[in-house]
């Protein structure tokens, strides 16, 4: 295992990383798409149903964000915090 994985792993998987340029361009397209179905929910009258439905849209942009953030580790072999983490 090289040693920027190992670090990976030592380090946890909730710290924060600098996105590539194929992470963010990922990461807009899927944006796009939960913007899209946010927008087409919040036309459905109010209520729990349609406020669960908002809830799993945002919970699953955030596991695309932790997928593109694994992806772009495993990817480029590297482990480099945004500016200001240790």
């Amino acid at each position: 295992m090289s040693e920027n994985i190992k670090q990976y792993f030592d380090k946890g998987s909730f710290d924060c990383i600098k996105y590539d340029e194929k992470s963010i361009a990922t990461q807009g397209i899927f944006k796009e798409k939960c913007e899209e179905m946010e927008f087409a929910i919040r036309i459905l009258p109010n209520g729990r149903e349609r406020d669960m439905a908002l809830i799993k849209i945002e919970e699953c942009y955030m596991w695309i964000g932790k997928a593109i953030r694994d992806g772009q580790i495993l990817r480029n072999n590297e482990f480099k915090l945004q500016e200001g983490e240790l």
